[in-house]
C-alpha cells in the first residue's frame, strides 16, 4: 500500500505540472480490510507496530484528503492478473475487464 501511495502522490504531482486538473481525493482500491482500517485510523496499537512505517505515508495522505481507501473484493481485484496465478477462466474474465483482446484469435 505504501508503494501505491507513493505512485499516486507522484502521478498527482506530475499531472499538476502538466496543468491537468484532477479531482481529489484519489481512490486507492485494496482487498485487505485490515490495511484499510489501519490507514484510516490514527490510533496506534502495539499489534500494528510492525506496519506503522509503511502505513504512516498512506495514513498521512488520507488525513490530508489526497487519498481515499476503498475496499474491492478479492475476486474483483484487477491487479491480481499481475501478481497471482489465476485459473484460466479467472484469467480470461480479468483480461476482458481490462479491455485486453487477442488480435490473433480466429474469427
Amino acid at each position: 500500500m505504501a508503494h501505491a501511495t507513493y505512485e499516486v502522490t507522484w502521478l498527482t504531482s506530475i499531472l499538476k505540472d502538466f496543468n491537468v486538473h484532477i479531482t481529489l481525493p484519489s481512490t486507492l482500491y485494496c482487498d485487505n480490510n485490515a490495511a484499510i482500517h489501519i490507514s484510516e485510523n490514527p490510533v496506534y496499537h502495539e499489534r500494528t507496530k510492525h506496519v506503522e512505517i509503511d502505513c504512516h505515508t498512506a495514513r498521512e495522505k488520507v488525513s490530508q484528503g489526497i487519498l481515499r481507501m476503498s475496499h474491492v473484493p478479492s475476486k474483483a481485484n484487477l491487479a491480481d492478473i499481475l501478481t497471482k496465478l489465476l485459473f484460466p477462466t479467472q484469467f480470461k474474465e480479468t483480461l476482458s475487464k481490462l479491455g485486453v483482446r487477442n488480435f490473433y484469435a480466429p474469427t
